[in-house]
């Protein structure tokens, strides 16, 4: 019996890098235009340059995910880029965020057409650092996505901006992050339940605060606020307990 010889799967074609320089787009409330300005534009003034659309086919679903830090929604494609958020979002030291914040040009081609990419994520720090940020778990990354980000990386280089892959969190801090994530609201005389979990010297713990908290569970609302927010500290890559260690962060047990 004859059996019928499979249909070649067709390869894309190869990608030439080229001598181009990198185009860059972005959107400061006008549309998303070219930008040929010797600096980039104030990432706080930058929209998103495209608006994320899924079917029912879609391997993931774009949603509104709201952010402390900027005290607005932010439009994420996939639920990798909301594990970043939920972990940028906590960081005292993470002052912005903006979704898909430009669309790149490459200096290479594909078929004599130009790569085109739009990374998923601008971070800004207290130091006015930016960071750019590819989400993509690593079994994802394929050629073509290691050629963008590499490009994609030397262009935000050029402007003095930093660039991360962002691959994922462990299961353990992931699960830990979106447990503290439901305490992102700063509870009520949250500053004088901090100062009694810093000065009693007795809560070095979860499990002591749990035992020490008479206020109707006010206390412990206190901690998980204080943990996600970075007012305590505790290992997020191990599962949380009543064992699990607190401590104060140092400029603070120094003052």
């Amino acid at each position: 019996m004859s059996k019928s010889i499979p249909a070649a799967r067709r390869q894309p074609a190869p990608v030439v890098l080229t001598d181009d320089p990198v185009d860059w787009w972005f959107d400061v409330g006008e549309g998303t235009q070219a930008w040929h300005g010797e600096h980039p534009p104030d990432p706080h003034s930058l929209v998103r340059v495209r608006a994320p659309k899924s079917t029912a086919k879609s391997r993931h679903v774009p949603v509104y995910a709201y952010s402390t830090t900027t005290g607005g929604h932010i439009r994420l494609e996939s639920g990798l880029e909301h594990d970043l958020l939920r972990e940028l979002d906590r960081r005292p030291d993470v002052t912005w965020l903006v979704s898909q914040p430009m669309r790149l040009r490459l200096p290479a081609k594909r078929a004599r057409r130009r790569l085109e990419h739009t990374p998923d994520l601008l971070s800004v720090d207290i130091e006015r650092a930016v960071t750019v940020w590819d989400v993509r778990a690593t079994q994802r990354q394929d050629d073509d996505f290691k050629i963008k980000a590499d490009l994609t990386g030397r262009a935000c280089r050029g402007l003095g901006w930093c660039y991360e892959v962002f691959a994922g969190l462990t299961r353990v801090r992931r699960a830990n992050l979106m447990w503290l994530h439901g305490f992102r609201r700063e509870p009520a005389d949250y500053a004088t339940r901090l100062a009694t979990l810093v000065d009693n010297h007795r809560i070095r713990s979860i499990g002591g605060v749990l035992a020490t908290d008479d206020e109707g569970g006010h206390l412990t609302a206190a901690m998980w606020h204080a943990i996600w927010r970075g007012d305590l500290l505790c290992d997020l890559d191990k599962h949380l307990g009543r064992q699990t260690p607190l401590s104060i962060p140092p400029t603070e047990a120094s003052a």
